[in-house]
């Protein structure tokens, strides 16, 4: 799968990737998902979506702070995430 690849060539880089919900000025929670990473956390993630998109046999990838993929977050990401491709 192109998408391990892609998190193998990413490992030692340590991106620190970061994704968590925004808060309101009151510590409201928010319905805004912040994506943050310095350039190449973001370069990792949208290569990542590009390959579940493009890749017919790869429907579907997950990565978390918490679990598989946690080198690639950093200590302030709360959220993972699932890539889904539907298709038509």
């Amino acid at each position: 799968m192109k998408t391990d690849e892609i998190c193998d060539r990413y490992y030692a880089k340590n991106v620190g990737l970061s994704i968590r919900l925004l808060y309101e000025q009151e510590g409201e929670a928010s319905t805004t998902v912040l994506v943050e990473g310095v350039a190449e956390a973001l370069r990792m993630l949208a290569e990542l979506l590009v390959t579940v998109a493009d890749e017919s046999e790869n429907e579907g990838f997950s990565i978390s702070p918490f679990g598989a993929g946690r080198a690639h977050f950093s200590l302030a990401s709360t959220l993972g995430i699932y890539i889904r491709r539907i298709d038509k």
